[in-house]
């Protein structure tokens, strides 16, 4: 895969938004189309909000990116993996969104926390 990003982020809910707005900039860079960009940033979104919402400590946002692929990444320091809710459930459809953005998902463990990584790709 092409460029590669990485975005200290504080465990906070602005970091969404700092998030997003670092994975728009890095696809652009990549030459992105904006499909897959905006695709991209919701799923930059979600896996930053659960992040900060069920993660003690700080967090990294990874981003990798061609034109027609993209990669990101959420690490942080909470051993629980993300699971897919029922949408009917009333909240917690953050992974089911990803899950239907993505090509694929999964959790890769890593010392101290763990990474879920989504996989996108143009079209």
């Amino acid at each position: 895969m092409g460029l590669r990003r990485t975005l200290v982020l504080a465990p906070e809910p602005a970091s969404a938004r700092l998030g997003r707005f670092a994975a728009v900039e890095h696809l652009a860079r990549a030459g992105t189309g904006p499909a897959l960009t905006e695709s991209v940033v919701l799923v930059v979104s979600e896996l930053v909000t659960n992040a900060v919402r069920h993660a003690p400590g700080p967090l990294e946002l990874l981003l990798e990116a061609d034109a027609t692929s993209a990669s990101v990444g959420v690490r942080d320091t909470s051993p629980v993996d993300p699971e897919l809710v029922d949408p009917y459930d009333g909240g917690g459809r953050g992974m089911l969104v990803v899950a239907t953005l993505a090509v694929r998902w999964h959790v890769e463990r890593v010392p101290g926390g763990k990474v879920v990584w989504a996989h996108l790709r143009d079209g």
